[in-house]
């Protein structure tokens, strides 16, 4: 709460300046920052303080270095929220879809105890390992990624190049065609006459599935429904569990109160079934009555770690079980995401054998009817 108190005369300040910035500064608000920059951001800033650089003079000097005009515009604001006499927790604070509610609460933590260098160090470390696990991720997802554009770019080379000049010579030849060649024909004419149709009906479906996703309640059926599958269900609880305990080890490990720790990372959680889970660990906390009971009540949490948490809290190292906890089901998640890849591939390949193939067969086997029966 205390951050959320802190951030309103800031936020209020803010606005007052933005009235007075021209319309490029008021466009530039909505946009993001993407992790990389916050690694990148955090690498200088550890380094300049670890060289014995105030704060202020840091900011000063990495500002002008930011090439991300609204990044850049960000940091400007935050050293003269500083200026003013504001903590930098309060400041970064303002900017809450820059900086996540977890970075504040490791600066606020480094600032209470006289630690801001070394919090900030581990923040860089977080930002350097979490940026690896991203680009895994992404790594491992490139070749199913391109085998499905080229699939989907030879199909609409063949329906819009091949099928219109056929159609031509299969005028009239109607009832000696195979139903699929007429489907593929039907498909060809449409995509020629009619794309901007199937443009603008794709674009309101995309926007009205991201408009309709963002309601708790259909986010929280489609999460239902992705749990029912098997090996997507598994990923997922990997994913989620990982995510959720290596960053809780990481604001404990930063001296971040597991209590605080726990509303932080309730707030920047992506499942609503993570979400409840977390507020019934929030309640037990307040209430006294443990961390690892929650667990035991959760059926789709993994066995081992309802036991090492359990076993973590009775031993006094709930801290070191929690990250490494973290650790083991990251690494987990990156294997089950190269096996999923690994299957997807000849999948996918298979698949689009068999859909270029049954285009081929289409083109080919009217033409040789309507040559058989020529002859």
């Amino acid at each position: 709460m205390a951050i959320s108190i802190a951030q309103t005369p800031i936020e209020t300040r803010s606005r007052k300046k933005e009235k007075g910035k021209n319309s490029f500064s008021s466009f530039s608000i909505g946009k993001k920052v993407k992790g990389k920059e916050l690694m990148l951001f955090t690498s200088q800033l550890s380094l300049m303080l670890e060289t014995g650089t105030s704060l202020n003079r840091a900011l000063e000097i990495m500002a002008p270095q930011i090439q991300n005009l609204y990044f850049k515009k960000v940091i400007t604001e935050t050293l003269e929220h500083i200026e003013s006499g504001c903590l930098f927790s309060e400041a970064l604070a303002a900017y809450p879809n820059v900086f996540p509610p977890m970075f504040i609460s490791v600066v606020k933590v480094g600032e209470s105890g006289g630690l801001l260098k070394e919090m900030i160090n581990q923040l860089n470390d977080y930002y350097i390992q979490k940026e690896e696990y991203v680009g895994a991720i992404k790594k491992a997802l490139v070749y199913p990624s391109v085998l499905l554009v080229f699939c989907f770019v030879v199909i609409l080379f063949v329906m819009l190049f091949v099928f219109p000049r056929l159609a031509v010579f299969l005028k009239g030849q109607e009832a000696m065609l195979p139903w699929t060649t007429l489907c593929l024909m039907w498909l060809s004419d449409f995509l020629q006459t009619s794309w901007h149709i199937m443009l603008i009906v794709i674009i309101a479906l995309g926007i009205g599935m991201r408009f309709l996703c963002k309601r708790p309640e259909v986010a929280s059926w489609f999460e239902r429904q992705r749990m029912k599958i098997p090996l997507l269900n598994t990923l997922l609880i990997q994913f989620y569990t990982s995510n959720f305990l290596t960053n809780l080890g990481f604001l404990m490990r930063g001296g971040v109160p597991l209590l605080e720790g726990l509303i932080t990372i309730k707030s920047i959680v992506g499942s609503s079934q993570y979400k409840r889970f977390i507020q019934e660990l929030i309640v037990s906390v307040e209430k006294g009555a443990g961390f690892s009971e929650p667990f035991r009540k959760q059926a789709f949490l993994p066995v081992t770690v309802k036991e090492m948490i359990h076993t973590g809290e009775e031993a006094g190292n709930l801290q070191l079980v929690i990250v490494r906890l973290g650790e083991y089901y990251s690494s987990e998640f990156r294997k089950g995401m190269d096996l999923v890849c690994s299957v997807l591939e000849p999948i996918i390949i298979i698949a689009m054998g068999i859909i270029v193939g049954g285009i081929v067969l289409s083109i080919i086997i009217p033409i040789f009817r309507i040559s058989s029966g020529a002859c």
